[in-house]
């Protein structure tokens, strides 16, 4: 007797499905010590990208990790039980994209479409000393897996 496979490879359609709706995931940065948080994003299906908005206060330490290296990666899963989960892993590089562009609204479309929304209630501080900021997450390999259908 053989052990059941470990998932089952996603299909570029399905990846993008799945993102369109799941809307949040855990963004990791490299470097000499690791850094990772839950974040939310917008999928765009069009360009095959990720937005962000990512919000930094006095003690953020994003910014630093994008300034030291713009790599990173993004894991977003669901769990229904052993055989109904899903799981993308996304690599690439962090793009800032300018406030006052065209791109910034269209990543604002975007993200307010499928982002999971989250309240400033996350952040410490009051609103006003908290710093916005556009990106794209520009997609160098993605992949995915789900639980094998049960026959």
């Amino acid at each position: 007797m053989t052990a059941p496979p470990y998932g089952v490879a996603m299909t570029d359609e399905e990846i993008a499905a799945f993102l369109e709706r799941q809307g949040h995931g855990v963004l990791s940065f490299g470097g000499e010590t690791p850094y990772g948080l839950p974040i939310s994003f917008g999928y765009d299906v069009i360009d095959n990208r990720c937005i962000f908005q990512l919000v930094s206060g006095d003690t953020s330490k994003k910014q630093d990790y994008i300034d030291a290296s713009p790599a990173v990666t993004l894991v977003s899963y669901d769990w229904g039980s052993i055989d109904n989960w899903h799981s993308v892993i996304i690599d690439g590089e962090m793009v800032e994209i300018p406030d006052d562009s065209p791109e910034a609204v269209d990543a604002a479309d975007i993200f307010a479409e499928s982002a999971t929304a989250v309240g400033l209630s996350v952040f410490e501080g009051s609103f006003d000393d908290l710093e916005p900021s556009w990106y794209t997450l520009q997609i160098e390999e993605m992949s995915g897996r789900r639980a094998p259908d049960l026959e």
